[in-house]
Formats: C-alpha cells, structure tokens, sequence
C-alpha cells in the first residue's frame, strides 16, 4: 500500500502521523525503530525478548491435565 502523507509541526519538531491502515497492516507497535537511510527513512516495530511467554506457560499450567496422586511414574 502507497500513501501520501505530509510533515507537521509538533512542538519544535516535524512528524508524520501514520494512518490506522498502515499501522494495522504493518503490525507496528506503539514503539519504534528509526534507521535513517538515503533520501528517507526506515520503520521498524521494537520486538520485545520473550513477550508472551507469561501468558503461554499460565495456559499450560492452567490446561494440563494433573493426575491423582499415586498414578505418578518416574
């Protein structure tokens, strides 16, 4: 997807507001990576080590099946 978009000021800074689609479609998160190349620039989400990881091992822990004491085998 193709956009135009403009510069505007904020504070005493220039920033491109990012439109919704573009967000969604890209899978951007509130976070950024800026790489500065030739004639523009570069976006990057920021992918955090490990995010989910709590969530997936309470999931396991909350499904697994327990058996009753005395029917452990080791």
């Amino acid at each position: 997807m193709k956009m135009k978009v403009k510069l505007i000021k904020i504070g005493n800074s220039l920033g491109v507001r990012l439109p919704k689609a573009i967000i969604e479609e890209c899978h951007l998160s509130p976070e950024l990576t800026l790489i500065p190349k030739d004639h523009g620039i570069e976006l990057l989400s920021i992918s955090v080590p490990r995010e989910g990881w709590k969530d997936a091992v309470r999931s396991e822990i909350e499904n697994r099946p327990v058996a009753p004491l005395g029917e452990w085998e080791w």
